[in-house]
């Protein structure tokens, strides 16, 4: 009796699998949604508050929840990709993700939307963990720059979207669809794993993942998160900040030690000796705060210095992520026809030009100036983002790929919370200085003066990014 063909031939290393762009399609949709969630559930916010009767407490951790359990997780799923395989990791999480989203939109009450969305967030982070992994397993390396420049390009698309859908939904078909649209496309692209998604057959024997370290991790990662949302909170309650902020040291102590004594770590701190690890993973760290610190400020700049109205924040709001968009897949091209190492700090030092320059013209409140900086800057983007996954992956063996493609999301969310928490703290803290609890009654000339300086300091942190990034 004969076996039937494998749909997933593999074809030697230097040329990549046969049906590589219809795995990198899959990665990508998987990836859009994960990103898409977050944004879309922002918007519809309000409505499930009144829908559910809860306060912004409560509802507020429909959002934080699943940025939280993201981040105190990834780093595990990561690690256990080597054993389990990437594929049938995503695969997994796509199936909790698809069912999740189901619970999400039935759900009638707020305790149980959290904890469904807490579910899915665990998906997601199956999902996230392993997608740079896949797209280096099955591109040869002269496409890995062009296939990250459409990873790139994706995310800036769920970026674009995300509001829009997300109003658009809640208005017309009710807030519960924000959800449920993920089900179709999610029982789709199972379909589609199974035929086309490689799930390392010859994997190494399993070995049971390391449980204390496990949980050390994951207790981790939960006390930076939380301590860094608290921060990003006003008004700041010291005391929170302080319990979470010293459980998180003793628990990196009590990690590092763990992870140094056992013979199947978690998270293998040798690679944090390694100056071509370290040093693109803080650069990366750096340009996601630089930018959540723009992303932060941005809307209360448009609407109390400038005056704007929401619709015409949210069209400027497009611009970097369109930037990137558009750019993205044309410097993946270029970085695999003039592989360079200078790509990352030489799109991260545009970018720390461009935002120095932000910081002038939001004090001149010179908007046509600004909106010239943020299509340099979303160019720039374009320039670092996909080369410098990419140069993070290479820095390390094979065998870790999987844990090196769940750190470049873990430091993609890290750089998120430290950007919102640092442009908070910079806004009230010159607010506070200046005899205003808030940016209601501040004279827009001081307001502009207050969010032009919180963008020398995102133009420095991108600098000193740069600087991370350069190689003699």
């Amino acid at each position: 009796m004969t076996s039937a063909p494998d749909p997933r031939p593999v074809t030697p290393p230097d040329s990549g699998y046969t049906t590589r762009y219809i795995i990198l399609a899959i990665v990508l949709v998987g990836i859009f949604m994960c990103v898409l969630d977050v944004q879309i559930v922002a918007i519809a916010l309000p409505t499930i508050m009144q829908s559910l009767g809860s306060g912004i407490g409560q509802v507020q951790w429909i959002a934080t929840g699943y940025v939280i359990t993201v981040l105190a997780t990834v780093l595990l799923f990561g690690s256990l990709s080597h054993s389990i395989g990437s594929g049938r990791l995503f695969r997994a999480g796509l199936l909790l993700f698809t069912l999740s989203s189901l619970g999400c939109g039935l759900s009638v009450t707020i305790p149980e939307l959290i904890l469904f969305r807490v579910l899915q967030a665990l998906g997601a982070s199956m999902l996230m963990s392993v997608c740079i992994a896949i797209i280096m397993q099955v591109f040869p390396a002269g496409e890995r720059g062009r296939a990250m420049g459409y990873y790139t390009a994706v995310i800036a698309l769920g970026l674009i979207i995300g509001p829009a859908a997300g109003g658009f939904i809640v208005d017309l078909i009710g807030w519960p669809f924000i959800f449920l649209v993920n089900v179709p496309v999610g029982i789709v692209l199972l379909f589609l794993t199974v035929r086309y998604l490689p799930v390392g057959r010859d994997l190494p024997a399993f070995r049971h993942p390391d449980y204390p370290g496990a949980l050390l991790l994951i207790g981790l990662m939960a006390s930076l998160a939380i301590a860094l949302n608290t921060l990003s909170n006003p008004p700041v309650r010291i005391e929170s900040f302080g319990l979470w902020s010293g459980a998180c040291f003793v628990l990196l102590i009590a990690f590092v030690a763990r992870e140094q004594s056992v013979d199947n770590p978690i998270l293998p701190i040798a690679i944090f000796r390694k100056r071509s690890f370290v040093l693109p993973a803080a650069s990366l760290i750096l340009y996601l705060t630089a930018t959540f610190l723009l992303l932060t400020i941005q809307p209360f700049y448009f609407e109390y210095v400038m005056g704007l109205r929401p619709s015409h924040i949210g069209l400027i709001a497009l611009i970097l992520p369109l930037s990137m968009l558009i750019a993205s897949p044309l410097f993946g091209w270029l970085y695999d026809r003039y592989r360079s190492s200078r790509y990352p700090v030489t799109g991260l030092t545009l970018m720390g030009i461009a935002f120095l320059g932000c910081g002038a013209a939001f004090t001149g409140m010179d908007i046509g100036f600004i909106l010239g900086l943020f299509v340099i800057a979303g160019l720039s983007r374009s320039v670092y983002q996909g080369p410098n996954s990419i140069e993070i992956m290479a820095s390390l063996p094979t065998a870790l790929h999987g844990i090196g493609s769940s750190l470049i999301t873990a430091l993609q969310y890290l750089g998120i919370m430290f950007g919102i928490s640092i442009a908070t703290f910079l806004m009230t803290a010159q607010l506070d200085w200046a005899g205003y609890a808030g940016l209601t009654g501040a004279d827009p000339g001081l307001l502009a003066v207050i969010f032009g300086n919180c963008m020398y300091v995102a133009g420095i942190i991108c600098l000193a990014g740069a600087v991370c990034e350069y190689k003699v």
